[in-house]
């Protein structure tokens, strides 16, 4: 079904979509990154960036084992290798000492790194959220509000979860292997890769259920 998806009009519309928005964007701005997560979303985008600017910065920010396995977190970097990028930064906090420690991203990547990918330049930021993921990610898009000082560009901003699987799957691009143990449970459109046990990113529209779930899921295999 999804692979048929991408032969539809509507769905190589929105990839033309995405790919002149990122032109746009490109034109406009000297020195861009792109936010990588490893997950579905953020693999698309970085494939769509990889496109037009081969040598664009890919920053990932590492949650910690507390609330990011191991296995995961080294399966999500060598996504990003695999689809193309050559120059990807890992950040991450010395604060992630335990399961209960809260607001680390938030006082960390925000009072923090965000702060120096300022003040080395950096002036746009590819984001891979969608208006379809929640109502609170709608509303900032429709706003436009962005989370730093650094311009936000949401290139797959109109895609639906059928588009993005669609957009992978046709175009033969690795995948975190979470999403082929998770969707047989809660299904494709709702298989999510996330921290696990984290709040914190509620308020930007990012359940955190699904991570709680497949946490579980991931000890009971062991």
């Amino acid at each position: 079904m999804l692979t048929q998806w991408a032969k539809t009009e509507e769905h190589k519309a929105k990839v033309e979509e995405a790919k002149e928005i990122i032109q746009r964007a490109l034109r406009t701005h000297k020195k861009p990154y792109v936010a990588f997560s490893g997950g579905k979303d953020s693999t698309c985008m970085l494939h769509l960036v990889l496109q037009q600017k081969p040598d664009v910065m890919v920053y990932h920010w590492d949650y910690g084992k507390y609330l990011m396995p191991r296995e995961f977190e080294k399966e999500a970097i060598e996504i990003a290798y695999k689809i193309g990028a050559k120059n990807v930064i890992i950040d991450t906090s010395n604060k992630y000492t335990s399961r209960e420690a809260t607001g680390i991203w938030y006082k960390d990547f925000l009072g923090r790194a965000a702060k120096e990918l300022w003040q080395q330049g950096y002036d746009l930021v590819f984001v891979g959220i969608r208006k379809h993921e929640s109502l609170k990610r709608k509303r900032r898009i429709r706003k436009g509000e962005k989370i730093t000082a650094i311009d936000e560009c949401w290139p797959i901003k109109d895609w639906t979860w059928q588009d993005v699987w669609a957009y992978i799957f046709s175009n033969n691009l690795p995948y975190h292997s979470v999403y082929d143990k998770y969707a047989p449970i809660v299904g494709w459109d709702k298989a999510r890769f996330v921290t696990f046990f984290d709040k914190e990113f509620d308020y930007l529209g990012s359940s955190n259920i699904d991570g709680v779930l497949l946490w579980r899921w991931r000890n009971e295999q062991i």
